[in-house]
């Protein structure tokens, strides 16, 4: 452990303390990705030639043994729009036609990627009028079939792939109810060759979700179509491994990404639903994964079910996540010290805190994720007071706001001199900044003590953050200590330190004459913030409940006094006004 972090968190308490200290994985070095990348475009050079297409040929299935249940509910307003000759998402409409798949070309490459997943079958799938949404989920596949029929790059890439397989299998009804037999036997060998192709492929998609995807659609398409013992083994086999790298022992996900546990949670489902629905056993730590997961999944929410904002999940969630958690059968309760992700929960009496205290995820992992460490949130009973920003869609009505959403300046937390505590690089993943974090956890009679440590700003300007948190066991008061130090303090010069605290829509804020500010619930709640060590001003901010939906609302900032050369040092409270 780095001897500067232990030196700044010693305590003088007798009570028991947690520590944990996290490292950023690095993931594989540069050489590593460089013959991977190579290896994978000499048998795409393979796949692309006349004399692949004839190993795809193999027995043709003539049914499903069964098709299970989804979990997760669609959107019916999204599936009422293909009625309508629309295909729509994140803001992005295609008008549906015998040619739409022809000109797809033109589309961004995420909603090339949703069309040819065939996830829009989900939200088909929640309209009422089934009849309907047979025949249109029917004739849009009859469309794609001799379009992507034979291997091309983009459409047969593994993760895109595996969840066209798996959205096939699943929703089977609305696609497999016709009753023209020769357009059956094309769906149903077309499963049957994707799978045999997957087989040589699943290893070559991208770490985390998209390889959790790849084996589970070998596992779904063994348990599903005839003859796909071999399949299932294969599925078995790198499933496993998969769930074992991506899924952390305290039950979230490497990308911490919460959103990518619950999409984990709805996978081993779909598994457990096929195996049963077939009469076969599903392995033992199919279940073990989700009984894992859904404590991780609860800690992460408010109390009106909102996620917190942290590593690019947004407060919706997204997925289903209630049904999800029903369905999955896990009854554990939400974790309070995630110590692998690094997450920390603290609740008391009414309020709610959580907070991010870990390392970014691998540079692999990051492609979503944000440079908020040190940030949280925080809610009292229903209603959300403290909040980070959350993402934003590429294709919103504000310019560049989804890189902007990712800066730390976009979460309730510390910044030096405008930059982010970890680098956002060109290609969107986190490069250079947060390498260590260390936490450290105290429960007493009067409340919760949590500090956070983390070194983003060492390198550039000399100094580590640190952030003490204590919140009351009644809940009614939160305290808050943010300190900036380390051996190179001159490093830091005359750079503007800035403490940042957003606020939801649904709060009011007004600073009183005496500086102190009073923010008030929709409920009609008041708290007072108080600051010490600084100067506290009402900004304007924006809120992101959902990533194509900005809401314009107020942040409190605090600069920081600078007092010579001494370690700055900010101290802050929330207190619940009593009548």
């Amino acid at each position: 452990m780095n001897a500067a972090f232990d030196q700044i968190a010693g305590y003088a308490s007798k009570a028991p303390l947690t520590r944990v200290t996290l490292r950023r994985d690095q993931g594989p070095g540069f050489l590593v990705q460089l013959f991977t990348r190579a290896g994978r475009q000499v048998r795409e050079w393979g796949y692309g030639s006349a004399l692949y297409s004839p190993r795809l040929k193999g027995r043709h299935p003539v049914k499903l043994l069964a098709s299970p249940d989804d979990p997760a509910p669609g959107n019916a307003t999204l599936g009422s729009a293909i009625f309508g000759g629309d295909m729509l998402h994140e803001g992005e409409r295609r008008a549906l036609g015998e040619d739409f798949w022809d000109h797809l070309h033109t589309a961004s490459p995420e909603f090339r990627k949703y069309a040819h997943s065939f996830h829009w079958l989900q939200d088909l799938a929640q309209v009422g009028d089934q009849v309907k949404a047979r025949d249109a989920g029917e004739t849009i596949l009859g469309w794609w079939l001799p379009y992507g029929e034979n291997w091309d790059a983009e459409i047969w890439q593994a993760e895109t792939l595996a969840r066209r397989l798996i959205n096939w299998l699943v929703h089977a009804p609305l696609i497999l109810s016709a009753k023209d037999l020769i357009y059956r036997s094309s769906v149903l060998n077309s499963m049957a060759r994707q799978t045999r192709h997957l087989m040589r492929t699943h290893g070559d998609a991208d770490a985390g979700l998209p390889q959790v995807y790849t084996g589970v659609a070998l596992m779904l398409a063994g348990l599903l179509l005839p003859g796909g013992d071999a399949w299932l083994a294969r599925g078995t086999k790198a499933l496993e491994r998969t769930l074992t790298a991506f899924i952390l022992p305290d039950g979230g996900p490497a990308s911490r990404n919460t959103s990518d546990a619950i999409r984990t949670m709805q996978l081993l489902i779909l598994v457990r639903g096929a195996a049963i629905d077939t009469n076969k056993v599903p392995p033992n730590w199919l279940q073990t994964t989700l009984d894992r997961i859904a404590p991780f999944v609860r800690a992460m929410r408010h109390a009106d079910g909102s996620f917190a904002q942290f590593a690019g999940v947004s407060a919706e969630g997204g997925h289903g996540t209630d049904a999800i958690l029903a369905a999955s059968e896990a009854r554990g309760k939400a974790i309070e010290n995630a110590a692998h992700t690094g997450f920390q929960r603290i609740a008391a009496g009414t309020s709610l805190l959580i907070a991010d205290a870990g390392t970014p995820p691998a540079p692999a992992l990051s492609g979503r994720s944000h440079a908020g460490t040190g940030s949280f949130e925080f809610s009292v009973g229903q209603e959300r007071m403290i909040v980070n920003v959350g993402p934003a869609s590429r294709r919103g009505t504000i310019p560049d706001l989804d890189r902007l959403s990712r800066t730390t300046a976009a979460h309730s937390a510390l910044v030096i001199g405008d930059r982010n505590s970890t680098r956002i690089l060109d290609d969107g993943r986190l490069g250079p900044g947060v390498a260590e974090t260390l936490t450290i956890r105290e429960v007493s009679d009067e409340g919760v003590h949590l500090k956070v440590l983390h070194d983003g700003y060492l390198k550039r300007f000399g100094v580590k953050h640190e952030r003490s948190f204590f919140m009351e066991s009644d809940g009614k008061r939160l305290r808050g200590s943010d300190k900036v130090f380390g051996p190179k303090l001159k490093k830091l010069g005359d750079r503007e330190i800035i403490l940042r605290f957003h606020l939801h829509p649904d709060i009011s804020a007004l600073k009183a004459p005496d500086g102190r500010i009073t923010l008030e619930t929709k409920s009609g709640k008041t708290w007072i913030f108080d600051v010490d060590g600084g100067d506290a001003e009402i900004e304007d901010s924006l809120y992101l409940s959902r990533p194509d939906h900005p809401r314009p609302t107020r942040q409190i900032v605090v600069r920081v006094d600078r007092e010579g050369t001494n370690a700055p040092i900010c101290n802050w409270v929330l207190s619940e006004m009593s009548l």
